[in-house]
C-alpha cells in the first residue's frame, strides 16, 4: 500500500512540476509583454497628444488650405522651439500631408516635398478615409517608426493630415532598469522600403530597426531558434528567456516582432519557488493522511481490544 502511494506519490508530482514550469513561461511571458504594453501606451499618450495640438495650429491649417509651405515651415521652427524651451524633447519630427496623402512638408528634411506616399504609406491613406487618429508602427526608409497620424480638419473638413513620429529607442533604457532587455525586429523582405537598414545586423529571419541596443543581448538573440519560439510562444538559452510579440500595421499585416527577454535566473528563481510550494504541499497532505491512517488504527485497536476482553 505504501509503495503504490508513493508511486503515485511522485507520478503526480511530476506532473505538478510541468504543469507549474508551463505556467511560469506564460507569467513570465504576460510580464514582459505587460511592460511593452505600458511603454505602448505612454507613448501613444505623447504622440497623439501632440499631434492633434499641433494640427490645431492656425497657421498649419492656413498651410495646407492655401498651399503654403513657408507658413507651414515657420509655423513648425516655432512649434519646435517652444517644445524644446518646455519639454524634454528637442528634436521634434513632424510631417504634414496634403489630402490628396503628397507629402507637404518634412521638419527634418524642408527640401523633400511633393512625393506621393500613397504606396507604401498605408496608415496615412487609412486617416484619409476614416479620419480617425492612427497609432502604431509603420515601415519607412528608416525602418520601424511609431507613428501618431491624426486628420487636419477645418471646419469639419479634411484638408490633409499630421504625423507626429517617434523612436522606441528609449524603452531599451527603461527594459534595462528592470533587468529586461529588448530588440525592435522587422522583417527582411521590407528592406526594398526601410533602404537605411540595408548594413543592419540581422537576427534570424529578421533585422535589427533600432539604433540603440545592448550588444551583448543583440548577439546572443542570434543564436535564437525562431521555430521554437513561434511554436511556444518562448525561447529558452543559457542566458535568457524570451518572448515576442507582433508587429502589425493599419491592415493587419506582420511587419516585425517586439524580442523581449529576462534573464534565465528569474525564471529559474520563479521554477524552485514553485517547487518549493508543491513539495510543502505534498508534504503536508502526506503528513495528514499518515496522521489520519494513525488515528484509523490506533482506533480499530481499541475496538479490537475491547472486543476481546468481553
Amino acid at each position: 500500500m505504501l509503495i503504490l502511494y508513493a508511486l503515485g506519490t511522485a507520478f503526480y508530482t511530476n506532473y505538478l512540476f510541468k504543469e507549474k514550469k508551463e505556467a511560469s513561461y506564460i507569467k513570465l511571458s504576460h510580464q514582459l509583454k505587460n511592460e511593452l504594453n505600458n511603454e505602448k501606451r505612454f507613448s501613444k499618450d505623447i504622440g497623439i497628444i501632440n499631434a492633434i495640438s499641433i494640427a490645431e495650429n492656425v497657421n498649419i491649417k492656413k498651410a495646407l488650405l492655401t498651399n503654403n509651405r513657408e507658413l507651414a515651415i515657420k509655423a513648425l521652427q516655432k512649434i519646435e522651439t517652444d517644445f524644446a524651451d518646455r519639454t524634454s524633447i528637442k528634436h521634434l519630427k513632424i510631417h504634414i500631408h496634403t489630402k490628396n496623402t503628397r507629402a507637404f512638408v518634412r521638419s527634418w528634411k524642408l527640401d523633400k516635398f511633393g512625393d506621393d506616399l500613397t504606396g507604401f504609406r498605408k496608415a496615412i491613406v487609412e486617416v484619409r478615409i476614416t479620419k480617425e487618429p492612427f497609432f502604431g508602427f509603420e515601415v519607412g526608409r528608416m525602418g520601424l517608426t511609431l507613428r501618431s497620424i491624426v486628420p487636419v480638419l477645418n471646419d469639419n473638413k479634411f484638408i490633409g493630415s499630421l504625423e507626429f513620429i517617434q523612436n522606441f529607442d528609449k524603452i531599451v533604457k527603461r527594459f534595462k532598469r528592470k533587468d529586461y532587455s529588448y530588440l525592435l525586429l522587422i522583417d527582411k523582405p521590407l528592406l526594398k522600403i526601410a533602404k537605411y537598414l540595408k548594413d543592419a545586423p540581422e537576427v534570424g529571419p529578421y533585422v535589427l530597426s533600432s539604433k540603440k541596443y545592448d550588444k551583448v543581448f543583440l548577439k546572443a538573440s542570434q543564436k535564437i531558434d525562431f521555430s521554437l519560439l513561434y511554436k511556444n510562444g518562448y525561447f529558452i538559452s543559457n542566458r535568457y528567456f524570451y518572448t515576442y510579440e507582433d508587429i502589425k500595421d493599419s491592415r493587419n499585416t506582420l511587419d516585425g516582432i517586439h524580442l523581449l527577454a529576462m534573464p534565465i535566473d528569474n525564471l529559474i528563481k520563479e521554477i524552485e519557488s514553485d517547487k518549493k510550494n508543491i513539495l510543502k504541499n505534498i508534504a503536508t497532505q502526506t503528513l495528514f493522511l499518515f496522521l489520519f491512517l494513525g488515528i484509523i488504527t490506533i482506533l480499530y485497536l481499541l475496538i479490537s481490544s475491547s472486543r476481546f476482553s468481553k
